[in-house]
């Protein structure tokens, strides 16, 4: 991850931008911890990217928050089918055996705690890029800062 300073200045939405920037991240954070609130966590950084007339430095942040949220929803939507698939077979194969059951909720626990392992990771990641937004400090995250610089740019 590369980063470098930019100069404090104001926003259009009537804030600085490093406090534009910690609000998006902080809303971030709260929405991706609340059960299906968490499908659309790219919803605030987006609003931000669509009301920021002036200040690229939040533009920028709100597109790679906003990747960060996208990635959140594939994997929650993703882990919840995946649990809701388990569940119904769960249902139906009770009536066979105690360890076929117990294999199947332990099947949901499993995919229930990776799914909480990588929410906290990109939760660490947006508070880095909160903190060092904070901070009047671009960070361009591989893969998407090129994506990000450029829609700042454009739009």
């Amino acid at each position: 991850m590369t980063g470098f300073a930019i100069q404090p200045h104001n926003s259009s939405l009537g804030m600085e931008a490093n406090v534009a920037v910690i609000i998006m991240a902080a809303a971030m954070i709260i929405m991706s911890w609340i059960p299906f609130a968490s499908w659309v966590t790219f919803a605030v950084p987006l609003v931000f990217f669509l009301l920021e007339k002036q200040s690229r430095f939040v533009k920028f942040e709100a597109v790679q928050i906003c990747a960060i949220g996208i990635v959140r929803a594939v994997i929650a939507i993703i882990a919840q089918i995946i649990i809701w698939v388990i569940q119904s077979r769960v249902v139906y194969s009770y009536s066979y055996m105690i360890s076929y059951y117990s294999r199947r909720v332990a099947g949901i626990m499993a995919v229930s705690i990776v799914a909480y392992i990588i929410t906290a990771i990109l939760s660490i990641l947006v508070i880095y890029i909160g903190y060092k937004g904070y901070t009047y400090r671009q960070v361009e995250l591989p893969g998407v800062g090129s994506l990000a610089k450029n829609m700042s740019e454009k739009f």
